[in-house]
């Protein structure tokens, strides 16, 4: 699910470059990355679980996003005004879609695409152990651009370079209504961009309680993203609460609002996601 939220941040920083020098690098923020490791299910908000999808079943979920953004974190760590007119803001909205599968009793395999195509999230997640309050999984995928407009062939931006990630994830349980899933992922340029970034890390934490009979699950979930550049680094941290409503089997609701707490060098967003989860034998 949040991969969505990190395509629009993507769009918001790529127009703070136009306007601001100091913000001549992209950071995928959120995903996230904010990850490149996309197409891969999940039972809450920025932090996969090592669930999968069933054998022989597909996942389908077209989801919505907005992001608005009116300031930014520079060097310091300080607000500053995107634009000198403080009037003036970012607004982005956009939908994105995921396709998943279950290849194997342990393995799923998927996809995520924005709806304008620009880009597609290739991800895999296998199963490592799996018992009943534990489990570990390993995730691994690459971010590969299709194309929305005029690039060089020659000159290497974050906008036409692929960019591949590895991760761990582990999920803890206790009882039948609380869970914890821990992520953490290690994203790498192919070829090195012109904006010097090179390798971004990441770490998430998503708690979940079920009430009202397994039917409805409360979140909070903690991201942070590290990227490393030439002499400097962009960094951010971000909360999201939200939730997840299912009224049937193979039907889920799920909705945050996440919003940046704490950064460098990047901008200072909140955005509303929401999307539908459905699985077809």
């Amino acid at each position: 699910m949040w991969i969505r939220f990190n395509f629009a941040l993507d769009f918001i920083n790529q127009n703070i470059m136009r306007k601001f020098s100091i913000l001549s690098i992209l950071l995928l923020a959120v995903n996230f990355a904010f990850s490149q490791i996309g197409g891969l299910s999940g039972s809450k908000l920025a932090s996969y679980c090592v669930d999968i999808v069933d054998q022989k079943k597909i996942e389908f979920e077209p989801s919505f996003y907005y992001v608005h953004s009116a300031e930014y974190w520079n060097n310091n760590g300080k607000h500053e005004h995107i634009y000198p007119n403080s009037d003036s803001v970012i607004n982005v909205s956009g939908m994105m879609f995921r396709f998943t599968y279950g290849l194997l009793s342990n393995l799923e395999v998927g996809i995520s695409v924005p709806v304008n195509l620009s880009k597609s999230y290739f991800g895999a997640r296998y199963v490592i152990l799996e018992k009943k309050n534990f489990g570990v999984a390993a995730i691994a995928g690459f971010q590969m651009p299709m194309g929305d407009g005029i690039f060089s062939k020659h000159l290497h931006t974050e906008e036409n370079t692929v960019q591949a990630g590895i991760g761990g994830v582990v999920s803890v349980s206790s009882g039948e209504n609380f869970s914890v899933d821990f992520n953490a992922q290690y994203d790498r340029f192919l070829k090195e961009p012109v904006s010097t970034k090179t390798n971004t890390y990441a770490v998430s934490a998503d708690a979940g309680y079920y009430v009202f009979n397994h039917t409805f699950q409360l979140i909070g979930s903690l991201y942070y993203e590290y990227n490393q550049m030439e002499g400097k680094y962009q960094d951010l941290l971000l909360f999201s609460p939200g939730f997840t409503l299912e009224t049937g089997k193979n039907f889920i609701v799920v909705m945050s609002v996440p919003f940046d707490i704490y950064g460098h060098l990047t901008n200072h967003g909140v955005g509303f996601s929401f999307a539908l989860t459905l699985t077809f034998e």
